[in-house]
């Protein structure tokens, strides 16, 4: 069973490291680490909460283009709670997620664990190109974290300056 007792502890050491960036504890990562950014908005997001008392409010912000103060409010919530305590993809497809995602996220691992379908590739250049694309994946969340955590603050900024409050 040693090789239940790795997965525990590794699950264990994940989910811990994950507590500490939900409860804003102190970081032992890099600043340029995707952790750090994962941090950075989940904090941000936790801001916007405490500000936002009144979230019906936000429907009286005006709207810039199609974004709507109070939908993004409820979607970068749920945004952090599945970052942070979802893992059950099959969760993900009843909580509205596309199908399509899915079968990405699939085809993705299964090249990761080795089925690439070209014969005589070996293990070698099958994990080169799934460590290139976990990069390319990587850059791409950064990306997306940081956009995510600059709404949360603009939705923040602007609840203060509708309800008159020092921003």
């Amino acid at each position: 069973m040693p090789f239940n007792t790795d997965i525990s502890s590794n699950l264990e050491t994940s989910r811990n490291t994950l507590r500490k960036i939900a409860r804003n504890d102190g970081a032992d990562f890099s600043k340029q680490s995707i952790l750090n950014d994962m941090e950075k908005f989940v904090k941000s997001v936790n801001n916007m909460d405490e500000t936002v008392l009144i979230p019906s409010r936000l429907m009286n912000i005006e709207q810039e283009g199609d974004d709507d103060p109070f939908s993004m409010f409820a979607m970068l919530n749920d945004l952090k709670n599945e970052l942070l305590w979802s893992g059950d993809s099959e969760e993900q497809v009843e909580r509205g997620r596309r199908i399509s995602d899915l079968s990405d996220t699939e085809s993705d691992a299964s090249s990761a664990a080795g089925d690439s379908g070209i014969e005589g590739e070996d293990e070698r250049e099958s994990a080169a190109r799934a460590a290139a694309a976990c990069r390319r994946h990587l850059r791409g969340l950064r990306r997306s974290l940081r956009q995510l955590t600059a709404a949360a603050a603009h939705l923040t900024r602007s609840y203060q300056e509708e309800v008159g409050a020092p921003i």
